[in-house]
């Protein structure tokens, strides 16, 4: 099977186990929401992050 199949196949996988427990658990909802929320929030800051690194005169 072709390597870039396989990868769909396994990101499909992923993301129907991820689709399943925020169906069934209402834990795995709270879980998977806080590590979105988090993750979004570390990303935003290192967004301003940089771009205070890029525009900060030397």
């Amino acid at each position: 099977m072709d390597k870039r199949i396989s990868t769909l196949i396994f990101i499909y996988v992923i993301y129907l186990v991820i689709a399943l427990a925020m169906v069934f658990s209402t834990q795995a909802q709270k879980v998977i929401t806080m590590i979105l929320w988090g993750a979004g929030g570390i990303l935003i800051f290192f967004i301003f992050f940089f771009l205070w690194l890029v525009a900060r005169k030397d």
